[in-house]
């Protein structure tokens, strides 16, 4: 017996379809296996490995921050790095960052970083697969659309920028949840929206944090063009997100400010710079991956290659196109992509100039940074390409033949064939070395409390933060945040050794041989100079640096008046630990005792229990006027708006705990409907 053909409201037969084959839970199956095929080299290759920031910037600090969590301290302040550095203060450690601490509790190896990256490459897939398919419902086209998002050239180009890629695989998802608040007209959807916003700021890139909210308001007013009627709640859920995400993460912005103030940062300013744009070579590796020879190994921009590869597979320009063809696909493309290319053209082109109506909008670096948001815009143009393809041709199986052409082609370019994503050689073979030459020969010749130093971007110990991981005390680093008169008195020590002398460098490195020396004119870590020299600013004692001995003088900023220097005064003793220093003295007179150490805000001086003024002594370095006689100094760091950061963070999350109980609660008495639609 034949079997009986399905019929509509008016009894015509319907064709049969085929079975949804990503029905279900099945499109999840699909995305995961794709990821797997994606990562499967650098998860289990031992010939590969992470690369440039990831070992540099990223590795280093988050294992020295999970080792000391695990040895029972917070670490506020480091010795190893910089003469000194407020560890905690920069966000790039990424140590409030919920999704990290998985990995702080399993200890940090390259291998874990890998492992983050995969992790969040799979939540940026599901959360563009999510947001996709609400907005399009179409289950093919939301998975192809996912994964040109998630395995495209934005985070194929910043694999070594660990914060960065977290930020922006959790931006579909602020996204998905704005947009169920918009909807249903829900706090806990709002709630949500504010904590995964947070937590983009918590991860630790912070333009890539600026560059979501910019991202969720273009997204919000898309939404907005299509029902008018929603600004009303719009408005006032930005300005909810916004400032309830900011306040979650006080813990990171109130301290990172402190430090962006005092360092090199705060001297720089983009406005007029062409630093890392959008360019017509970065543009071409659209549709052709190797435009710019970023694959093949002949690259030839110039400038930074994780800026211009933004390829995310050869359907994705055919199928934005696809998608024009509807007008709400161009309101779209007009807010989320045009928009941000023309902002990413830099300051010639005019509308980054007009990012000062958004605080430091105008002022950062590399713009092109914001290509996350373009790139969410175009995938979700492909899914509504996949849709119409679909539709146009007539043939079902259509949008699960493009997600695989996609999938396969992702794959190939942006992972198995391409350098920016991995290493091709194991973390021993290429940094190895460097580490255990760095531990076993050259820090046992560094007694406490004198210092290696290290010219500046000097690659021979491996990672160029390894002295964090060994653990042995240097007077360079590498990190943008590094401090503006520490980089001074390094930049003046280059060409007045004089100036290393007075930094305790025992041991130091000779950049054009590469070899360790000792230092026989290496002074004392706490030393009282017998002539003290008053300086009213900084750039005073900068400027003064070209030819200071600090041996015979210390620039004092601010010198307090009446101080007769004991030029016998002596430092007899000291002992250095993680952000304390206590030096045994005798003077005759109350003397300024010069530490060797970078000053900081939060710095404290006691003798006797007995608070001293912390001052700033020749340019970079901290000091104190002790009283006369044999006694201990003791200075003590004291983060200065940790404490206040905290108590924020733990009051917004109180309140969106909060907010999401009461929305929970009215949904269960029928009181709320978050209008989940298509």
């Amino acid at each position: 017996m034949a079997r009986e053909k399905n019929r509509d409201q008016r009894g015509a037969p319907v064709p049969d379809r085929p079975p949804d084959l990503l029905g279900g839970w099945r499109w999840l199956l699909a995305a995961v296996f794709v990821l797997l095929l994606f990562y499967f080299t650098p998860l289990l290759s031992p010939n590969a490995t992470i690369q440039w920031d990831a070992v540099d910037v990223h590795y280093p600090s988050q294992r020295y921050f999970a080792d000391q969590v695990r040895e029972g301290s917070w670490p506020f302040w480091t010795p190893f790095i910089f003469g000194g550095f407020p560890f905690l203060a920069d966000p790039q450690v990424g140590a409030f960052y919920p999704l990290n601490w998985p990995f702080f509790f399993s200890g940090i190896t390259p291998g874990a970083v890998e492992a983050e990256l995969v992790l969040h490459s799979l939540i940026a897939l599901l959360g563009a697969y999510l947001l996709l398919r609400r907005l399009s419902g179409h289950g093919a086209g939301a998975l192809t659309g996912a994964l040109i998002y998630a395995l495209g050239g934005f985070f194929a180009g910043h694999s070594s920028h660990v914060g960065m890629f977290q930020g922006a695989a959790l931006f579909p998802w602020l996204l998905y949840a704005f947009d169920r608040g918009l909807e249903g007209q829900s706090a806990r959807w709002f709630s949500g929206a504010a904590t995964i916003a947070g937590c983009i700021i918590l991860a630790g890139h912070m333009q890539t944090a600026l560059y979501s909210l910019l991202g969720l308001g273009l997204f919000a007013a898309w939404r907005v063009s299509e029902r008018p009627t929603a600004w009303k709640r719009a408005l006032p859920a930005l300005a909810f997100t916004a400032a309830l995400s900011a306040a979650l993460a006080a813990v990171v912005i109130l301290p990172g400010m402190e430090l962006s103030a005092q360092s090199i940062r705060a001297g720089m300013n983009f406005g007029d710079s062409a630093e890392g744009t959008l360019t017509g070579g970065a543009l071409g590796t659209l549709v052709y991956a190797d435009a710019l020879g970023a694959l093949s190994g002949r690259y030839r921009a110039g400038g930074d290659v994780t800026q211009t590869y933004l390829y995310s597979g050869m359907l994705l320009v055919p199928l934005a196109a696809l998608a024009l063809r509807r007008r709400r696909a161009q309101v779209l493309a007009g807010l989320m992509v045009v928009l941000p290319a023309w902002y990413m053209l830099g300051p010639a082109a005019g509308l980054y100039r007009a990012g000062a109506v958004v605080p430091y909008l105008h002022r950062l670096r590399a713009p092109v940074h914001l290509w996350f948001v373009a790139a969410c815009g175009l995938a979700i143009l492909a899914a509504f390409g996949v849709a119409e393809a679909e539709e146009k041709w007539r043939k079902p199986w259509l949008g699960l033949a493009l997600a695989a052409v996609c999938a396969a082609d992702l794959c190939y370019f942006n992972s198995w064939n391409n350098p920016l994503t991995y290493a091709r050689a194991s973390y021993e073979e290429l940094y190895g070395a460097g580490e255990v030459a760095l531990r076993f020969k050259v820090a046992p010749e560094v007694k406490q409390p004198f210092r290696l130093h290290v010219p500046d971007r000097l690659p021979i110990f491996g990672s160029l933060n390894s002295p964090l991981t060994v653990r042995v005390e240097t007077t360079g680093g590498y990190n943008p945040l590094e401090l503006a008169a520490w980089h001074d008195y390094r930049a003046a020590g280059e060409k007045n050794h004089r100036l290393l002398d007075g930094l305790a460098v025992a041991i130091e490195v000779l950049a054009k041989e590469e070899r360790i020396s000792a230092n026989p004119t290496v002074m004392s870590r706490a030393y009282f100079a017998p002539q003290l020299v008053g300086v009213s600013s900084l750039a005073e004692s900068k400027a003064r640096l070209a030819d200071l001995d600090p041996r015979q003088q210390s620039l004092v900023l601010n010198l307090p008046a009446g101080i007769r220097q004991d030029p016998q005064a002596k430092a007899e003793s000291m002992k250095v630990l993680t952000g304390r220093v206590a030096v045994r003295y005798t003077a005759a007179t109350p003397s300024l005792l010069r530490v060797a150490d970078a000053w900081y805000p939060g710095w404290q001086a006691t003798v006797e229990g007995k608070p001293l003024e912390v001052l700033r002594v020749n340019h970079a370095l901290m000091g104190a006027v002790v009283p006369a006689g044999s006694h201990e100094a003791v200075f003590e760091f004291q983060p200065n708006l940790f404490r206040q950061g905290v108590w924020i963070s733990l009051g917004a999350l109180a309140l969106l705990l909060g907010a999401a109980g009461v929305s929970f609660l009215k949904k269960g008495n029928g009181a709320d409907n978050d209008g989940v639609g298509a």
